[in-house]
């Protein structure tokens, strides 16, 4: 059986979304573990905490764990087959980068757990998503991966109902200190450091 696993810190609005996720859990009958990590001041250093917690909860539960970010929307009861190491959602051909990490999932296996630990020594300076390319550049080929279908990384817009398939709803988080951390961000993607 998969646990949905997310955390937040009591920065911005993620508390509240942290509550309403769980309220979406329940009701929809998911077995959920979300939990509130101390905040380091920083939106990409929250980032980079998310590897060290999802080895932790899949130590920890010794299954499956579904990894949402606590700002998305959970509509349907998420279904996987347990055949693969990890599954998550292509970016498209035009990105630099191989997945989205608002959704992920990861099964309890050797080669898994080996995944993970490097992406947490490769987090240091860059941010969760930018540290799991570099390791999925480099242990990529020792996971059997799937690629989840878009109604399990819908992203909101504005003004638009989601489609009635989809799964699970992701949110663009616009906090004051991510707002003043993405151009830093931005320029150290270009320098080839972020």
């Amino acid at each position: 059986m998969t646990t949905l696993i997310s955390f937040y810190t009591k920065d911005w609005k993620y508390p509240q979304h942290a509550q309403r996720l769980c309220g979406e859990c329940e009701q929809l009958g998911v077995p959920c573990v979300i939990e509130e990590l101390p905040t380091t001041g920083s939106y990409l250093k929250n980032t980079c905490l998310k590897p060290q917690f999802i080895l932790d909860k899949l130590e920890e539960l010794k299954s499956p764990v579904l990894w949402v970010d606590v700002d998305a929307s959970l509509f349907k009861y998420p279904c996987f087959e347990d055949r693969v190491d990890f599954a998550a959602r292509r970016m498209a051909e035009t990105r630099k980068r191989t997945w989205h990490v608002g959704t992920m999932w990861f099964d309890y296996t050797v080669h898994m757990i080996a995944f993970l630990k490097r992406w947490i020594e490769n987090t240091g300076e860059l941010s969760d998503e930018s540290a799991l390319e570099r390791t999925w550049q480099e242990l990529g080929d020792t996971l059997v991966t799937a690629d989840l279908p878009p109604e399990y990384f819908y992203i909101e817009r504005k003004g638009q109902t989601p489609p009635c398939d989809t799964v699970i709803m992701h949110r663009i988080s616009d906090g004051p200190v991510k707002r003043a951390e993405m151009p830093v961000a931005r320029r150290k993607r270009e320098e080839g450091v972020w």
